[in-house]
């Protein structure tokens, strides 16, 4: 088979979750003796560079910072390339289905990571501005052949929000990319810390997080590092100076290794997010044995298992308890890594590829 992935995510992302998958289905779908095809004159996308999958032509070598400019480049290009190729499949990589008439006739296979915008638009206003992207994803659902699900949480979600049958949906874990960490690599930090793991803003909960717990800081003498997302914003840096832990709470701009060491070294890692369609980041830590210390809600419960300690991320005296439990139990922290160990066998990008295949395989079939 031929597969036909699009610009979306690699015009709109340097990088995160979405690019991720995505690269790990462009390296691991050659490997199963199909083809993956992607028209893309420039991306400034972290994985594609880190997977030496460079852009077509010179535009790879040119430096453009202006994201609208690189979206309107590839999607024309995408759009030429689309009628002049041929393929059997088209996966588009986010949720415009601006290429669509390009394709007619080609079976089309999505993915959905969440439903953040449809749950959460009441709670933050931010998301519910955000009309053209719930318009794509409700037309993109109806138009699919077959939709891939990264949780049961999101198929559960799906079904309920937009009606669709569960039988179009296909259930396909994500993996972890992160390779064995340098376990004598020394912590960067004097102090103990807890880490939090990219973005921080809106249903991330990072704010509301410190408030609780800013207390355990102090009181234990502990720092809590952010790693990645961008820095702190004039908001939260005021928060940060008012509760008293400037010297307490550190931004760090990171790659992946820097980030494995940060995991392999923490205290913990937190995600008191009120909504994740996975959790890449809880599959990382689990690699570099770090403590997982998670929100109960959305999927995150369904990836971690029992290999987690939970709080509630609506409740400040639920977060303050968790951490205090997870920071002053040492044999605790030793059992769960034990058990994230475990709980990484259940997730692979090889496994992936190969349940993202069998499905391209059904709808080509089909066709």
């Amino acid at each position: 088979m031929r597969v036909l992935y699009d610009h979306q995510a690699f015009s709109l992302q340097d990088y995160g979750g979405i690019t991720r998958i995505f690269t790990e289905l462009l390296k691991g779908v050659p490997s199963t003796g199909n083809t993956a095809l992607l028209p893309l004159l420039y991306s400034n996308n972290t994985h594609l560079r880190e997977a030496s999958l460079q852009p077509d032509g010179i535009c790879s070598r040119l430096p453009i910072k202006r994201r609208s400019i690189v979206y309107a480049m590839n999607e024309l290009y995408d759009r030429v390339q689309a009628y002049r190729c041929a393929y059997d499949v088209y996966h588009p990589t986010y949720y415009s289905g601006s290429l669509r008439s390009a394709t007619r006739g080609v079976p089309m296979v999505a993915t959905y990571h969440d439903l953040i915008h449809e749950k959460l638009s009441g709670r933050f206003p931010e998301l519910a501005k955000e009309h053209k992207l719930i318009r794509q994803k409700a037309a993109l659902i109806t138009d699919a052949d077959a939709v891939i699900a990264v949780s049961e949480n999101t198929k559960k979600d799906l079904i309920a929000h937009y009606g669709v049958s569960g039988d179009k949906i296909s259930v396909i874990y994500l993996g972890n990319s992160f390779a064995t960490p340098d376990v004598n690599a020394g912590s960067p930090y004097t102090r103990p810390y807890l880490l939090f793991v990219g973005n921080r803003g809106l249903y991330k909960n990072f704010l509301p997080f410190l408030r609780a717990i800013h207390g355990i800081l102090l009181s234990r003498d502990i720092m809590l590092i952010c790693a990645g997302g961008r820095p702190f914003s004039q908001q939260e840096t005021d928060e940060i100076r008012k509760i008293g832990v400037t010297d307490r709470v550190l931004y760090s701009d990171v790659s992946d290794d820097v980030l494995a060491t940060l995991y392999t070294n923490a205290l913990a890692f937190v995600f008191p997010s009120l909504y994740e369609g996975f959790g890449i980041p809880i599959l990382e830590a689990f690699s570099c044995n770090c403590t997982c210390l998670l929100s109960n809600m959305g999927s995150l419960p369904e990836i971690a298992g029992d290999a987690a300690v939970y709080m509630d991320p609506y409740d400040e005296h639920s977060m303050y308890t968790a951490v205090a439990r997870v920071v002053d139990d040492e044999l605790l922290r030793a059992s769960l890594i034990v058990k994230g160990g475990e709980r990484l066998k259940h997730f692979s990008w090889k496994k992936h590829v190969e349940e993202t295949i069998a499905v391209y395989k059904k709808v080509v079939n089909k066709s």
